[in-house]
């Protein structure tokens, strides 16, 4: 698909909303069939519950990590929450890892001209404040060690400076934003520890990968859909 067509279908919200409704049943199908009808189940219910802006395939992707990096030593995190149903998917997963959560909760910052999706600017300032710290502590109050932190990121990183970490999972959308993620968390990884973003497919967040791990003898690794990660091998 040329980049043409890809800018039209964000241009035109009725064709998003049409192909992306054939995705989410096409993918349920997918997964029902190669994947355990439990982690199906959950992502439907998820879904049910608050908006999750994942397709099936990468809500799956997030669960299947965090329940690989749960054997790891270090802590997990997750940068933009949003209503928390990705972090649900973590929270079903980590056992007990320690899970921190960061947000805004009142949307998005400035949007920058590096922010668009194949030339078109698509997100918005404060789009997605249609949430709370509140209703998200109370989404994920059943499960032990998570802990919410509320404010810009990373202005908001100082009880964790010291903290190593197994799997970060960002939904962050914007350039800056995903830069500021990556300086603060990279050095933080344990050995084998997997960064997991979301959005890879907009301007703004791939050129803040492509510049941060640009010196860096660190590939990084295409996912399906918009997602993309990068794994920790020190010496």
């Amino acid at each position: 698909m040329d980049d043409n067509t890809r800018s039209s279908v964000y241009k035109t919200k009725a064709l998003g909303n049409i192909l992306g409704y054939f995705l989410y049943l096409f993918q349920f199908k997918l997964l029902s069939f190669y994947k355990g009808q439990q982690v199906v189940n959950l992502i439907k219910s998820i879904r049910n519950e608050v908006d999750l802006a994942f397709y099936p395939y990468e809500a799956y992707t997030v669960y299947s990590i965090a329940k690989s990096q749960s054997n790891l030593k270090g802590d997990m995190a997750e940068v933009g929450v949003y209503q928390g149903g990705s972090a649900k998917l973590i929270c079903e997963a980590k056992q007990k890892t320690k899970l921190h959560l960061f947000d805004t909760f009142s949307g998005l910052p400035p949007v920058s001209d590096k922010d668009t999706h194949f030339g078109t600017k698509f997100w918005h300032e404060n789009e997605f404040n249609n949430t709370s710290e509140e209703t998200v502590k109370k989404y994920l109050s059943k499960y032990e060690n998570v802990f919410l932190y509320k404010g810009r990121f990373p202005e908001t990183s100082t009880p964790i400076k010291d903290v190593q970490f197994s799997f970060v999972h960002l939904d962050v959308d914007l350039y800056q934003s995903t830069r500021d993620c990556l300086e603060f968390f990279y050095p933080r990884l344990v050995n084998g520890g997997i960064i997991l973003t979301h959005d890879y497919h907009s301007n703004g967040v791939q050129t803040a990968f492509r510049e941060y791990f640009q010196d860096k003898k660190i590939p990084m690794i295409e996912l399906t859909g918009s997602q993309c990660m990068v794994v920790n091998a020190k010496e």
